[in-house]
């Protein structure tokens, strides 16, 4: 005679599925927030900032001032990626952190509803 499968079950173990893949995204959410917060990527660069203050409405600046205002730029830019990164790490152990619990109580339950239908099984 074959075990008998309750709906029940299933919805538990899709559950199971759901919170592992929630906490593969975390992970990896975490990792590139690591990454991204250790070594930021910006596509600034200084000859691109520089031509922007070089037009002729900021013709009265200074070289001196061009430059400190690229530098500025760049750094902006630098600290808005570090800021994204570590966002996405909080968000990604956030995930890690919901997944867990999330997979732990399906599966201990997913687990009983096995025992229970082996039970009624022996039963019959």
């Amino acid at each position: 005679m074959s075990r008998r499968v309750y709906f029940r079950e299933i919805y538990f173990y899709i559950v199971c599925l759901a919170a592992i893949i929630i906490f593969i995204v975390g992970i990896v959410m975490a990792y590139d927030g690591i990454i991204n917060f250790l070594k930021p990527t910006t596509y600034m660069t200084k000859s691109g900032a520089m031509s922007i203050y070089s037009q002729e409405q900021y013709k009265n600046l200074t070289a001196e001032q061009i430059e400190k205002f690229a530098e500025d730029e760049i750094n902006t830019s630098i600290q808005n990626e570090k800021d994204r990164g570590f966002k996405n790490l909080l968000k990604g152990v956030l995930l890690i952190v919901i997944a867990i619990p999330l997979f732990a109580f399906h599966w201990r339950k997913a687990q009983q509803m096995w025992k229970l239908s082996l039970e009624t099984k022996d039963t019959e």
